[in-house]
């Protein structure tokens, strides 16, 4: 372990089942509801299910890092066949523990893993968003009744340790924006948004400017964190790449996962680098939370190929672009790579001040224990371990005197 404490860019908690009705009214109650199919229990969104996390009541639940060794094997080059289901690499089912519930225990728990902050984001609810595109006004009311409940369980900020992230939906800038105040009066630190396209716009569309010159004023970091379940890009994947609209359940699985898995995060880095929305609110800071960091030396290519934009005289929305896009990337993207990642190679290329220690725990994914993302930067600099593992996240979250 380190000779100073940790800040967790990505924890998590495990919701509640009446995360989305405890604070919703009779439209909310009546769109949420539980259904049961002999001895499960799904969570239906007007008639949809939600379909990303197999059971939605989390008990019993993976042992934290369950999967990790497995993902660990796969960027290694290690062996790729050992089946979902062997108990040797996964683990057994745990009853769920108080600590993933209650912000109380979760702080006891924190002060034993050397853990000072941490910043929380969901677990059902990052599933949800996409459920029901048509279904406007009542997603974002769905998300207000989320947002309600957390701050009441966990709070946006707890002793100034529990950093929990407000969801707000990308579909509306009107009603994004209205959310967005309403939590940013109630003291949130930091945001969470769905990577990708907002609802058939870019989310540098002009439309949105009102929503992130709010998010500017503030001061407050938005997080873009991996998100689950159907959304545009399953919804443009099934057009683009189904064999001739038939579904078949192991290429899908097999096809979209490559297809999807970095583009969101990818494509909105360049769409907000490239719509100029950091020529427009030029304090605005960006999080990249458990997306990896694949698609960074990809990116930085991509905005530097742009064409007319490596012209430092074009002009954007009206405005003069003064810099290679990739410098503005490296300027306002903060990003938290799997601690599998080529951590160093990151570095490389955004500078240790912009890498975040993201442990995803309690998750399956993630590693056993959050400290022992530290493992992994042994061969780093260590004050540049330092940035990545305390400096950096601190600096998002404290505020300016």
């Amino acid at each position: 372990m380190t000779d100073y404490q940790l800040i967790d860019a990505d924890n998590h908690y495990y919701e509640p089942e009446d995360c989305f009705t405890r604070y919703g009214d009779d439209q909310v109650k009546r769109f949420v509801r539980w259904v049961s199919e002999g001895k499960r229990r799904h969570l239906l969104f007007g008639n949809t299910a939600q379909t990303m996390v197999p059971n939605p009541t989390f008990n019993p639940i993976a042992k934290p890092g369950a999967f990790h060794g497995r993902l660990r094997d796969l960027a290694e080059g290690g062996e790729r066949d050992v089946p979902m289901t062997d108990p040797s690499r996964y683990g057994e089912l745990e009853p769920l523990p108080q600590h993933y519930r209650d912000r109380a225990a979760r702080l006891r728990v924190m002060d034993g893993q050397q853990l000072e902050r941490a910043f929380l984001f969901p677990t059902l609810a990052v599933g949800v968003e996409g459920i029901n595109p048509t279904e406007v006004p009542m997603t974002y009311k769905v998300f207000r009744a989320f947002n309600e409940w957390l701050d009441e369980d966990w709070g946006f900020t707890y002793n100034e340790r529990i950093y929990a992230a407000p969801a707000i939906p990308v579909l509306d800038p009107v009603l994004a924006t209205e959310e967005l105040k309403r939590v940013l009066e109630r003291g949130a630190r930091l945001v969470t948004l769905r990577p990708g396209p907002a609802n058939g716009r870019s989310p540098a569309d002009p439309a949105w400017d009102p929503f992130w010159a709010r998010v500017q004023e503030a001061g407050v970091p938005v997080a873009y964190h991996a998100y689950g379940g159907t959304d545009q890009y399953a919804d443009a994947f099934r057009l683009l790449w189904q064999r001739n609209g038939i579904s078949d359940r192991a290429y899908d699985a097999n096809l979209q996962q490559a297809w999807v898995g970095d583009r969101p995060m990818l494509d909105t880095a360049l769409a907000l680098v490239l719509g100029n929305l950091f020529g427009r609110f030029p304090r605005l800071r960006i999080l990249s939370i458990e997306l990896g960091c694949a698609w960074v030396p990809y990116c930085m290519h991509v905005l530097d190929h742009s064409g007319g934009l490596l012209d430092r005289n074009i002009r954007a929305f009206g405005e003069t672009v003064h810099e290679r896009p990739s410098e503005v990337f490296q300027r306002h993207f903060w990003v938290s790579p799997f601690p599998e990642e080529d951590i160093a190679g990151l570095i490389g290329l955004i500078g240790a001040e912009r890498v975040l220690f993201g442990s995803d725990w309690p998750h399956a994914e993630g590693t056993q224990e959050p400290g022992d993302y530290a493992r992994y930067l042994e061969t780093l600099d260590p004050r540049d371990a330092k940035k990545v593992l305390r400096d950096n996240a601190l600096a998002l979250v404290t505020r300016a005197s």
